[in-house]
């Protein structure tokens, strides 16, 4: 595995050192042809990396520290690097996140773990809390009370359970809800055949429904049902494990599908398969899905498929909580973006690091009380240390061994089967780490 990360940071390497020293790429990341031009103190390799950093701190103390580490003497004014940073288009952070994913997939090969030839990918979103800027409320929108007002914006994350790899991730304003984000994935057409979807109710009913069966790649999925649903309480009260049903479209299917130019009509019914699971305290869930009985595919195998959904919501709370994500290091909808994008790529690649530490901790804690995994907090700190080592380096995998070294102390016990009561919050508290506009920690 220390091979392989070495071969997909030398692809990232050549895709960044590529597109800025290529005016014809570097043009489809800014939003100008005279962008980076000129010689600057932050060119487009050296301002990438820098914002790559996930900068939390003041920025003044972040540039110093990020000259220091590249062992330049040079002194980069905040406002410098602001004129620098709005010509970055956020789409670079998603491309180099694709390089990534693609550059993982075809160099495992055959050691990329998958489900009966499937990579189960869960599906999911979230909300970020923004600064209350004029420039964001407009862009994102938010919610408001009689006192108050709270920018938010809504992401929408399609994740490898697997492989820990997010393959895709997007960012909207705040009344295009995750449904709509789903149903653009969906309809975009870059969904591949090999792909499982795991989705929560949210997203039950007849319109995703329709867009995977009309989708070119016969994508496969399984959906948490809706509980109001008059066939899933139908389907409760009889004494069936699975059957299948025919799915009705309703008025509202009708409208939103021909608004994405499909023609459905009123007697257009899919063929679905409901299958119970049995939830801790006798609780039973409803699950939808287009994989049937007589393909061999049993009721028994659903319940660990749809709990590989979890993981999603366990990536996003390492963006949230341990990364920092709603402490944006911007305050315009193009910095907010490009920290967006950012982190996910950030995410990936801490992911990617850990994957050989985690096989020699489990090496080693056969004797142990519980299983071990690497201490993610501590991991992402030596990773944001050694980050800009890692690309500017001629030798990086003296680095990779460091930080392999670093992953392997102080592992955390796994406690398998803890459930914890999850607590409604309201928007102002949710947040953990916020950004202020007047202030950010010095240290």
């Amino acid at each position: 595995m220390l091979r392989t990360n070495l071969k997909i940071i030398s692809v990232l390497k050549e895709f960044l050192i590529l597109t800025a020293g290529n005016n014809e790429y570097k043009n489809q990341f800014t939003f100008s042809k005279t962008d980076f031009t000129r010689k600057r103190k932050l060119t487009f390799d050296s301002l990438v990396l820098f914002i790559l950093r996930l900068n939390k701190k003041t920025l003044s103390v972040e540039l110093d520290n990020y000259f220091k580490a590249l062992n330049k003497n040079i002194k980069c004014s905040v406002s410098a690097f602001c004129l620098q940073r709005i010509k970055l288009h956020p789409l670079f952070f998603y491309c180099w996140n694709q390089v990534l994913c693609n550059s993982f997939y075809s160099l495992l090969g055959r050691k990329v773990k998958r489900w009966r030839g499937y990579r189960v990918v869960a599906c999911d979103g979230s909300s970020i809390s923004l600064v209350n800027r004029p420039c964001l409320q407009n862009y994102f929108g938010g919610q408001s009370n009689g006192s108050t007002s709270y920018v938010i914006a809504k992401t929408f994350y399609c994740f490898d359970a697997l492989n820990d790899l997010i393959l895709h991730a997007d960012m909207s304003p705040y009344r295009y809800s995750e449904f709509n984000m789903a149903c653009d994935l969906i309809d975009s057409g870059k969904l591949e055949s090999d792909m499982l979807l795991v989705f929560d109710r949210l997203y039950s009913g007849y319109n995703v429904v329709a867009l995977l069966e009309y989708n070119e790649n016969n994508i496969k999925y399984i959906i948490r049902v809706n509980d109001n649903y008059n066939y899933t309480k139908r389907f409760k009260k009889s004494k069936k494990q699975s059957d299948v049903i025919a799915l009705m479209p309703t008025e509202n299917s009708i409208k939103q599908l021909r608004k994405r130019g499909y023609v459905v009509k009123t007697d257009m019914s899919l063929k679905v398969r409901l299958v119970k699971v049995k939830l801790p305290g006798n609780k039973v869930e409803v699950l939808m899905t287009n994989l049937f009985e007589e393909d061999g595919y049993s009721s028994n195998e659903f319940k660990m498929l749809y709990s590989l959904r979890w993981k999603v919501e366990s990536n996003i709370d390492f963006q949230k909580n341990i990364l920092q994500l709603e402490a944006m290091s911007g305050l315009t909808p193009i910095t907010v973006m490009q920290d967006f994008y950012a982190t996910v790529f950030v995410t990936n690649l801490h992911f990617l690091l850990i994957k050989q530490a985690q096989k020699t901790i489990d090496k080693t804690s056969d004797n142990k009380k519980y299983p071990m995994k690497v201490n993610n907090n501590k991991a992402s700190g030596k990773i944001k240390e050694l980050l800009v080592s890692i690309f500017m380096s001629k030798n990086p995998i003296e680095i990779l061994r460091e930080l392999h070294d670093f992953f392997i102390r102080s592992p955390l016990p796994i406690r398998n089967h803890r459930s914890i009561p999850r607590i409604r919050k309201n928007q102002q508290s949710r947040s953990k780490h916020r950004t202020f506009s007047n202030y950010k920690p010095a240290y």
